[in-house]
């Protein structure tokens, strides 16, 4: 199912103008701000097939599991960090498909630099596993209920601040 679907708009001297509606991409951020109004600060359509959705980050397994359970969202594809040293704060990014519907959405919230912590999502989907323990390796944020966030990127006798962090600074002397 194609989930645009093109309107007229009006005419410009030029002939018809056409715009499109992304009705399932729209549906899909409705839902998420009907079923959490209070916290979800950002839920919109960025383009065909791509729904951004910022939420408060005591309610990311909530909304979570809506996108699974109730919304068909059913891979994710990565974990990542973005540190805003301005903020003192990192945003975390889940980017998670409806394969059925061809819909990518970016799960978005934010930890204190001071307090890194956020509620795994490794009980809502088992892909989360290796993004998490990157994301945890590389930025220092601490997903609270994954497993095993060992290290499995950086060398076992790491002791230096966390690689991703743009306060971290090369070693000037060689291991």
């Amino acid at each position: 199912m194609d989930s645009r679907c093109p309107i007229t708009a009006g005419k410009d001297n030029e002939g018809v103008v056409e715009m499109t509606v992304n009705i399932v991409e729209d549906g899909v951020a409705e839902a998420v701000k009907a079923n959490f109004p209070d916290a979800v600060s950002e839920a919109k359509t960025q383009r065909r097939g791509r729904v951004v959705i910022t939420v408060q980050k005591d309610r990311v397994v909530d909304v979570a599991l809506l996108l699974k359970e109730r919304l068909g969202f059913d891979y994710v594809t990565s974990v990542s960090g973005v540190d805003y040293p301005n903020r003192n704060e990192f945003e975390v990014v889940y980017h998670i498909w409806s394969i059925s519907r061809k819909i990518l959405i970016a799960l978005k919230t934010t930890v204190s630099k001071d307090d890194p912590r956020l509620q795994s999502l490794i009980s809502v989907w088992d892909a989360v596993n290796y993004h998490e323990r990157e994301t945890h390796e590389m930025f220092g944020i601490d997903f609270i209920g994954h497993p095993n966030l060992t290290r499995f990127l950086l060398p076992e006798d790491w002791d230096k601040s966390p690689p991703f962090r743009k306060d971290f600074k090369l070693p000037t002397e060689p291991r």
